[in-house]
């Protein structure tokens, strides 16, 4: 047996009280904090124990678990150790932290210097974009030295800072974030920077080299760019390369343009042009008829919607009066906006359940929480949202055991979560020939307590096995203390 691994997996079991946890803690500390993040809630006592042990590998893995109270978490910003605090402002999908505790931290990171683990930048680096409405926080706090370390990103903001060296800052930063870029600032290899240089404003020096470059990939980027001048623009839209065609479909292009991408020979660029607003209707009208289903799809889509709706399709979130008229709209595009809205109303979520757009049912099924469960498992035989909709409390377990011998090993999961599969077939799919089937299997509560017990020694199964909430976990315990 190998107890790590065993260790890891009485982690993550949820039949695992909280004493236990506690002596595995003091036991074997590092192997526990490795499979705690499996376990989807921490008791409090052991949260409690978890904030004040002496690694700081434990404090860390408390400061990244997702049902880590919000005091410890807060009470973690103070740890001696920057790597913990780190843990607990990089951890995503937590509630937010407290303002004053966010605000001492950001202060007390400005100390840091080359002789600490991270230096002050390093720090800013890594926190500001967990979540990204960190950023806008940092640019209203009251320390100027936090203000600095964002007057890249929020240059806008704090153009009339009331500290000057901030200000000044900002200004720099926002001329060079809007200069346009030179030749000499691109790379000469493809890299994060050089894609990064293409989306920028471009001089039309630059612009010029990359189009005569031969570069496609670095042309379609060009093509994309609202700066590149239009002379130019003119030269890509007659690309032989379909892709930098494509890549300019919704630059600021002129009416014959307009007319000759309609009618390209590519379908994937007349697909892009028909997804550009204010098309004339006789070109409408041809690309409606168009021989690609996907260029009718898109014209079905985009062309007939008003100036009103259209505005409110570019807003995040959509209020549910529209999103009730939207439930019936000829346009999928429409309907799926309105299909994602928990609100709807039951009348209409039962008529969007039987839409004949996948996407829209699958819009359905995953943000509303109605969707009937014989659409949610509908959706994930058609391969939509897999990841997410099994967690859906809707989501059915009944019945699921006819899936056993399924030909899609992620069907063949399914059928370990039916209450009344048979042991024996929960045996067999310990074998199976799929890993992740033979994990599921190894953690199924109806699996024989023999065959649970015989895993633990099963090199690849052991955490599983022991994660089990079958498992005879005092037996286990014993074993691995």
């Amino acid at each position: 047996m190998d107890r790590e691994q065993v260790v890891r997996g009485l982690a993550q079991n949820p039949s695992v009280p909280a004493d236990a946890l506690l002596h595995l803690l003091r036991a074997r500390p590092d192997a526990l904090g490795r499979g705690i993040f499996g376990r989807a809630t921490l008791p409090k006592p052991v949260q409690e124990a978890m904030a004040v042990h002496p690694s700081r590998k434990i404090r860390s893995a408390l400061a990244g678990h997702p049902d880590a109270d919000l005091v410890l978490r807060a009470a973690l910003l103070t740890d001696d150790d920057w790597l913990v605090r780190l843990n607990v402002l990089t951890a995503r999908d937590h509630p937010p932290l407290p303002a004053d505790a966010l605000i001492r931290v950001m202060s007390e990171a400005c100390d840091l210097t080359a002789e600490s683990l991270l230096t002050a930048p390093e720090f800013f680096e890594e926190i500001l974009f967990a979540p990204p409405s960190r950023l806008d926080f940092a640019a209203r706090h009251p320390d100027p030295r936090v203000r600095l370390h964002v007057t890249y990103a929020r240059s806008e903001m704090l153009l009339d800072d009331p500290d000057p060296q901030v200000a000044t800052a900002a200004a720099e930063a926002h001329t060079e974030r809007n200069r346009p870029r030179v030749p000499a600032d691109l790379p000469q290899q493809h890299c994060h920077a050089f894609w990064t240089t293409l989306h920028l404003p471009l001089s039309r020096e630059l612009a010029e080299q990359v189009v005569a470059s031969g570069d496609l990939e670095a042309m379609a980027s060009v093509a994309a760019n609202p700066t590149t001048p239009p002379d130019l623009i003119e030269t890509l839209s007659r690309h032989p390369h379909g892709p930098i065609r494509e890549a300019l479909t919704h630059q600021d292009l002129i009416p014959e343009q307009v007319r000759r991408l309609a009618h390209d020979a590519d379908p994937t660029v007349r697909r892009a042009i028909a997804t550009r607003p204010g098309l004339p209707d006789d070109l409408i009208r041809s690309l409606a008829a168009d021989p690609d289903q996907a260029v009718r799809t898109a014209i079905e889509e985009y062309a007939y919607v008003d100036d009103d709706d259209r505005a409110a399709l570019e807003l995040s979130e959509t209020d549910l009066p529209r999103a009730i008229r939207w439930a019936r709209s000829d346009n999928p595009r429409l309907r799926r906006r309105s299909a994602a809205v928990p609100g709807l109303p039951s009348d209409l979520v039962a008529i969007l359940t039987d839409d004949p757009d996948p996407a829209v049912r699958r819009e359905l099924a995953t943000n509303h929480p109605d969707a009937p469960g014989e659409l949610l498992l509908r959706c994930f035989l058609e391969g939509q949202a897999r990841h997410v909709l099994p967690a859906r409390p809707r989501f059915p377990v009944h019945g699921l055991a006819r899936f056993a011998d399924h030909e899609d090993p992620q069907v063949r999961r399914l059928a370990l979560r039916d209450p009344a599969l048979d042991p024996s077939v929960a045996e067999r799919l310990t074998r199976d020939r799929s890993e992740r089937v033979r994990t599921a299997a190894a953690r199924c509560p109806l699996l024989p307590a023999d065959r649970i017990a015989a895993l633990l020694d099963d090199p690849e199964l052991a955490v599983d096995a022991a994660a089990n909430p079958s498992l005879q976990w005092e037996a286990a315990l014993e074993r691995v203390l």
